[in-house]
């Protein structure tokens, strides 16, 4: 009888481990780390007057990842670093390239994606940069293996006809998904945007003034906030980035509401929950640099398998999702793979990552308010869940006077355009503020100028904005010895080069 018995919890259990989750991978735009759950754990971070309750719940029932990193802080790299488990620099999607689905997404610029794509009707422009040909993405692979895909509408991606969805949908079309998938297992990659720039666009209806794009909203104080230490402090920028908070709480109603959705479908329980951003904040020193303001981002996975509860500073990057998805569906990892599955960490097995003790960042890009005509710059940064080592190996230093490079009025983009679609002008507002506020002005001009410092090191646990450089520290010696050593061995695995990236007669060349 107990031999019986136990064949039955055997049987039981294999049947179990081969029923396919689903993964719902809930991926915010331009989502740095700025949540309450952070502000009340790592006070220094100074992340005040916000308040996330559906993160904060999330984030204590799952394996909170706190020093997660992007492939590289701009959309189309970031999503390419997770499609193919490759850096960008590597899989050959180093800058953005847009494409969207024609109704379900932003801005109209973007190419037009048909519905189905097909190689006849892809609308795909390689001049602007795309995968290599003949690396795998994790799409292809699912739908291989009979996995019903779903994507909130913005794919981001070259070739298109490479991403084989299902469907493109709502970012809230969770019903839908599941309908639609019937009896197969799925994956909805759901892409929310309120805390992309502009702001006030989406929290005008909080606005004390809604007719006053830089009038603060209701629910977050200026008066609260603290500034980041890269940033100016005036009543301008507290406002700006007050607006941004009040997107984050949108962010945070959000998944509150999407996860309420996933308990009432009855799903929840065979349903791996991964919420983390596509890269930090649309500032300076944030999005599109290699700073961890820019490629820093939460983490919380929850689900069947994972021993949740836990809050880990090993590092990890979100290649890592790839290999982690694939197992968790059972298929089989790409041959080539800079990620680790992130299981052993999931299961309580480890706390850390086997074989591996950093991770690797980049940036292929150039600051938007820099001067017109600069090449990218290339940079690339390791963490070991405390220091964060980076190498700034291309840099095309501006040459002519600092004043034309960082002044009044030069500033653009998401990073200061007082121009209607963005309003606040915070570099407009640091150059305003260079004598009392050095600090701010001083970071930015190197960003504009291009001449950062060859190296820089930072511990992330006492300034976790990394504006304290220690790279001539000699009580940091060994951990930059170690620090330059790993930062050698990830460009050497990655094929890594010190060229920077042009574009030549349609071509996209290194």
């Amino acid at each position: 009888m107990l031999r019986f018995t136990f064949f039955i919890l055997a049987f039981c259990a294999s049947v179990q481990a081969a029923i396919k989750p689903n993964i719902l991978f809930i991926y915010i735009e331009d989502l740095g780390y700025y949540t309450s759950e952070r502000a009340a754990r790592e006070p220094n971070a100074g992340i005040t007057g916000l308040k996330t309750p559906n993160l904060d719940k999330l984030a204590a029932e799952s394996v909170n990842f706190t020093r997660t990193f992007c492939g590289q802080s701009v959309c189309s790299p970031s999503k390419s670093a997770i499609y193919s488990g490759l850096l960008p620099h590597f899989n050959g999607i180093w800058r953005n390239c847009h494409n969207n689905h024609p109704k379900l997404g932003n801005p109209d610029k973007w190419i037009p994606l048909p519905n189905p794509i097909t190689k006849e009707n892809d609308p795909t422009n390689l001049a602007a940069g795309g995968m290599k040909e003949g690396i795998p993405n994790f799409i292809q692979m699912m739908k291989a293996n009979g996995i019903y895909c779903a994507l909130s509408g913005k794919l981001h991606q070259q070739p298109a006809r490479n991403f084989p969805y299902d469907a493109f949908v709502g970012i809230s079309s969770l019903d839908e998904v599941i309908k639609a998938a019937g009896d197969k297992p799925w994956l909805f990659w759901s892409n929310p945007g309120d805390t992309h720039a502009p702001w006030w666009k989406h929290v005008q209806s909080k606005l004390t003034n809604p007719k006053d794009r830089n009038s603060a909203p209701k629910d977050v104080d200026p008066a609260t906030v603290k500034m980041p230490p890269w940033l100016p402090d005036t009543p301008a920028s507290r406002i700006d980035l007050a607006q941004y908070y009040s997107c984050v709480q949108n962010m945070d109603d959000f998944v509150g509401g999407l996860l309420a959705k996933l308990d009432a479908s009855g799903q929840a329980a065979n349903t791996l929950v991964v919420v983390t951003g596509d890269h930090g904040i649309g500032y300076a020193r944030g999005k599109t640099s290699v700073y961890p303001a820019g490629t820093q981002v939460p983490c919380f996975i929850k689900g069947p398998g994972v021993k949740g509860g836990r809050t880990l500073t090993t590092p990890i990057s979100q290649m890592d999702f790839n290999p982690t998805f694939l197992e968790a569906f059972g298929i089989a990892r790409q041959t080539l793979c800079h990620g680790k599955s992130l299981w052993p960490v999931l299961r309580g097995e480890t706390d850390a990552i086997p074989d591996r003790t950093t991770v690797m960042t980049e940036t292929n890009h150039g600051l938007s308010s820099a001067p017109k005509g600069q090449k990218p710059t290339k940079a690339r940064a390791v963490c070991d869940g405390r220091y964060y080592y980076i190498g700034n190996v291309y840099q095309d230093t501006f040459q002519g006077p600092v004043e034309q490079a960082i002044s009044i009025g030069s500033g653009n983009g998401e990073y200061g355009d007082p121009s209607p679609q963005y309003s606040i002008d915070l570099h407009d507002e640091t150059v305003r503020h260079k004598a009392d506020q050095p600090l701010p002005y001083e970071l930015l001009r190197q960003l504009c100028m291009a001449d950062a410092p060859k190296e820089e090191l930072y511990d992330l646990d006492s300034d976790p904005w990394a504006v304290k450089n220690l790279i001539n520290d000699p009580a940091h010696a060994e951990t930059l010895a170690r620090m330059r050593t790993e930062f050698t061995n990830w460009r050497t695995f990655t094929k890594d080069n010190d060229e920077p990236f042009t574009i030549k007669g349609g071509k996209v060349t290194e």
